[in-house]
């Protein structure tokens, strides 16, 4: 299901939380909506959830316009056939696995073939042994395939998902990564993923739109995303950013200490050094500027480098007024 906001605005307190953003979202695949705290990406999801209603605009799923202010459309939650997965999983505490994910089912009296249904949503997810399991007995990462078990058994066309990882800890949230889009990918589902973890968007997704102050900054791949960025905050926000100036900018795997052809030179001065590992981060002194590079060799504080860019690997982006 491809999903179309129209000029889509919104307004708290007379402060406009949601410039007029036109988007289509990639339909069959993972889009997200990234961006800091304040920025305005969950009122978006909650605009196409139908929990939010818009001042303005339209929203279509494919063709079935299920907002428009101007038409006075506007769909019910629970008429637009989506799957929702919370930050807090919001499951039931006094129903086992079984229930939590039958309740959407229960709810729309759709109870034809539900133990089938439920039992296929939780093969899904791999909790086929946890049917007679309550919410308190089950690990953070049970309780989001839980909730996503839930979300799927309504066999909707889209899921939303509002930062469903946050409340995991770091190993847990790159292993359900994994897990969330090899199912997502397996069930041939469209899905809209809010984060404000850039590592979660890059990895995840099939497309990104980078949000700032309620407006859409860059829609786009991660790779376009993070190789071209538009504007200095996308620059900024997505990965690391070495600056030379106001509008020019490098990545620091794109950096080298050894002389390359078309390269452009700059001479630095090594500030500090952190063991990461696979690697030294070196944190360097040029002009004003603070830089890091990744290198493979531990360097003494004060040591004077030559770093060499390629030309092509220069990135020129609008500065932000």
């Amino acid at each position: 299901m491809e999903i179309r906001l129209k000029a889509v605005e919104k307004s708290f307190n007379r402060k406009k939380v949601i410039q007029s953003t036109t988007l289509s979202m990639v339909n069959g695949g993972l889009t997200t909506l990234l961006g800091p705290s304040g920025c305005g990406k969950t009122t978006l999801l909650r605009m196409i959830a139908g929990l939010e209603t818009p001042d303005a605009g339209e929203i279509y799923f494919d063709d079935r316009c299920v907002f428009s202010k101007e038409k006075r459309t506007n769909l019910p939650p629970e008429k637009r056939g989506l799957g929702f997965v919370f930050q807090d999983f919001a499951l039931w505490p006094h129903m086992n696995v079984f229930e939590n994910v039958a309740f959407g089912l229960r709810a729309a009296k759709h109870t034809d073939s539900l133990e089938q249904k439920v039992k296929d949503a939780l093969h899904a997810v791999q909790l086929d042994d946890f049917v007679d399991h309550y919410p308190h007995q089950l690990s953070g990462g049970q309780q989001q395939r839980v909730a996503f078990a839930r979300a799927i058994v309504i066999e909707p066309k889209c899921i939303l998902f509002d930062e469903p990882l946050s409340a995991l800890d770091a190993l847990l949230r790159e292993e359900m990564r994994t897990e969330l889009r090899e199912l997502i990918t397996r069930l041939e589902i469209t899905a809209v993923f809010v984060t404000h973890d850039q590592t979660e968007a890059m990895s995840m997704s099939d497309a990104i739109a980078v949000l700032s102050a309620g407006a859409v900054e860059q829609y786009g791949t991660p790779e376009e995303i993070y190789s071209t960025p538009k504007t200095e905050f996308v620059a900024k926000f997505v990965g690391s950013s070495n600056w030379i100036d106001k509008t020019h900018m490098f990545r620091p795997e794109r950096a080298s200490l050894e002389p390359m052809a078309n390269a452009i030179s700059f001479d630095a001065e090594v500030s500090s050094v952190q063991f990461l590992g696979s690697a030294y981060q070196l944190r360097l002194i040029y002009g004003d500027q603070s830089w890091s590079i990744p290198f493979s060799n531990k360097m003494s504080v004060g040591t004077k480098v030559t770093i060499y860019i390629n030309q092509n690997d220069l990135i020129e982006v609008k500065e932000t007024r």
